[in-house]
């Protein structure tokens, strides 16, 4: 029993994990697969058989992998207006732990947990600010993974599922409750309450997945349904068609469709919603000397669509090395023309970030490695909001110490007047927002002067 003591204790503890996607993706990993313990016996007598719980304990034990990632952070932000050594400095800490064990070949199971401390300064009602830290314990994923008779696969439980091949956006992911940060290295959502159920057919390359979606379910009918099935044609192409339907949600339709054109690899996804339960605005005036707020309705019955198309293409420059260029551009009919009414769903939390504006577009760059830097990489991201007109760009770069651990540095600026990438209110909206209400609350930190110039370093290490 001491054993087992130990594993729970051990696993009780545990505070985070590495983002591993390969992972939630290969039912059960690369390699030879362990074989079921056996119990060791004794020469002469015949031993007393271990109980149920300790060969079980030992076989969870003798299976386990351990690992995890450590990373710090610190983040320093420069507001138009002000000189670089007043703008706030936050620092940051992360620690993943993950326990990975197969105690046969019939299941797996996985648990990736997360403790991040976080800085921030918070502006006060005075005009200063103060410093909040805030610790967090989050487990990210716990998951079992078993299989009927080699052909159907299930995972069940807090899981990753990432659906569309979009580099920034993904309109067809309709699982995600959260929208990827398109500039950090490292993703940091954490998984959902899900029962996955995979069936492949590996002799024409097709998938088809049923996925019953538990966050946020109050109600036996709240549970979602997520329908997706993938089909591989002329060798390099992939075909996606997604369904997805939850009580008190809208209905959702996607395909998603990707290829390689000769050196050029091209990616489309194109979303369709119906029964939109979201409150939209329009008709709202923001000028100088007169403010009118927009005016809610609701559009149940209209179909909305979100297009989005983009390219890759990698330029090998030697024998060894290549710099990759791509692009993207998405169309949102969820999303505003009008700088005003986007900002306004968005402080109303009735916008979600990077789906707020009407049309966007992107540019990236990719530099992994370059010539003698082995141990080098670099990234440069551009993002645009075209109907605010607003736009921000980040250049990233890493460097491998000591063998082991990441050192990371970016610097990033925004460009354009005011909106939804370069964030800040007007302060006649400020004002007037202090005698409404419902905009006190959602006005009340949103800074009057836009964070144009942002940077950043870290360390971290996978083990």
């Amino acid at each position: 029993m001491n054993k087992l003591v130990l594993l729970l204790a051990a696993v009780g503890f545990s505070g985070l994990a590495r983002a591993q996607d390969t992972r939630d993706d290969d039912i059960f990993g690369e390699g030879a697969k362990p074989s079921q313990p056996q119990a060791e016996e004794k020469k002469g007598d015949t031993p007393a058989q271990p109980n149920t719980m300790e060969r079980q304990a030992k076989a969870l034990m003798d299976t386990m992998q351990i690992g995890g990632r450590l990373e710090l952070l610190s983040t320093s932000s420069v507001a138009e207006k002000q000189r670089f050594q007043e703008g706030s400095f936050v620092p940051s800490k992360t620690a993943d732990i993950y326990f990975d064990t197969r105690p046969s070949e019939e299941i797996r199971v996985f648990l990736r947990t997360r403790i991040a401390e976080l800085e921030t300064m918070i502006p006060t009602t005075t005009g200063g600010t103060e410093r909040i830290t805030t610790v967090r314990q989050d487990i990210d994923e716990l998951w079992f993974k078993w299989d009927l008779a080699r052909s159907v696969f299930i995972t069940y439980g807090k899981q990753h599922v990432k659906w569309g091949s979009g580099q920034i956006w993904n309109p067809t992911d309709f699982t995600a409750r959260e929208v990827r940060d398109p500039f950090a290295l490292f993703d940091r959502r954490l998984g959902q309450n899900l029962i996955k159920i995979h069936i492949p057919n590996e002799k024409l390359g097709f998938n088809y997945y049923a996925v019953l979606q538990f966050d946020d379910a109050e109600r036996n009918d709240d549970i979602g349904l997520a329908l997706r099935g993938e089909f591989a044609f002329l060798g390099s192409g992939e075909l996606a068609v997604t369904a997805q339907s939850r009580r008190g949600s809208p209905l959702r339709l996607g395909v998603d469709v990707s290829s390689a054109l000769g050196p050029i690899d091209v990616n489309a996804e194109a979303a369709f919603t119906k029964r939109q339960n979201r409150t939209f605005y329009r008709d709202g005036i923001l000028e100088d000397d007169a403010i009118v707020l927009p005016t809610p309705y609701q559009d149940e019955d209209k179909a909305f669509k979100q297009i989005v198309g983009g390219v890759r293409y990698g330029v090998k420059y030697n024998d060894e090395d290549t710099i990759y260029f791509g692009a993207e551009y998405f169309y949102n009919e969820l999303g505003y023309e009008d700088r005003f009414e986007e900002l306004y769903s968005l402080f109303l939390r009735q916008s979600q970030n990077l789906y707020a504006g009407r049309r966007y577009a992107s540019g990236y760059v990719r530099l992994p490695t370059p010539g003698d830097w082995n141990k080098t990489s670099f990234y440069l991201t551009g993002l645009g909001n075209l109907s605010d007109k607003t736009s921000i760009a980040r250049l990233t770069g890493t460097w491998l110490v000591a063998n082991y651990a990441t050192f990371e540095a970016y610097v990033s600026q925004c460009f354009g007047k005011y909106g939804e990438l370069c964030l800040k209110i007007p302060e006649n909206l400020k004002a007037f927002g202090s005698t409404v209400p419902e905009l006190q609350q959602a006005l009340a930190f949103v800074p009057t002067e836009k964070t144009y110039l942002t940077a950043g370093v870290g360390l971290s290490i996978n083990f």
